[in-house]
């Protein structure tokens, strides 16, 4: 994990938080995981059963374990704006502005929830492989899947190292059996 200079201010954080915050935030940071059919989800984001996407249970995985850092925290990087489509329907889209502060700090709190999960992951299932990857550019997000044979990665090394999106400009990707390396654009670990 990267390590930043702290204040004062950030340090007595934890007089302004409550017990029960603290533990729904913790919650998300190192999350407990449920197993179904030979998928592992997050239980936060598994409420009951799942059925299985076209793609298989990796597209799944990825499907159901994808989390969106604003859809976690509170924000004042989230712009909202609602759209007139019919007499009955108004959409809400939101965009972000990316030179906020809580987007920057949104952003690293991917990051590291990423690293988080991949060590839970490797802790919890020891003998099971996972790729858990970051990505962002309009919005942060955190997924994970188990890797199978038979089955492609949710995005590949290569897949990121020739990406043109610039979601994947800023990825990466952790793979439970190389924590200690992750794998970003523009430098992909050997095979």
């Amino acid at each position: 994990m990267s390590q930043n200079v702290s204040t004062k201010d950030d340090i007595r954080v934890q007089r302004h938080v409550s017990v029960k915050a603290a533990a729904q935030v913790l919650r998300v940071f190192w999350p407990n995981f449920v197993e179904l059919d030979d998928c592992v989800y997050l239980d936060f984001q598994c409420s009951g059963g799942v059925n299985e996407l076209s793609d298989g249970k990796t597209e799944t995985e990825s499907f159901i374990n994808h989390t969106h850092i604003f859809d976690e925290f509170k924000n004042r990087a989230t712009n909202t704006q609602r759209e007139h489509v019919s007499e009955d329907m108004d959409v809400i889209e939101e965009t972000y502005d990316v030179a906020h502060a809580d987007f920057v700090a949104a952003c690293e709190i991917g990051r590291e929830m990423a690293f988080m999960w991949a060590i839970k992951l490797k802790s919890d299932f020891p003998n099971e492989r996972f790729r858990v990857y970051y990505t962002q550019y309009d919005n942060p997000i955190v997924r994970f899947h188990k890797v199978r044979a038979g089955e492609p990665d949710w995005l590949s090394d290569g897949q990121l190292k020739s990406a043109t999106d610039p979601s994947f400009g800023s990825a990466l990707i952790y793979d439970t059996d190389y924590l200690d390396k992750p794998v970003t654009k523009n430098e992909i670990r050997p095979q």
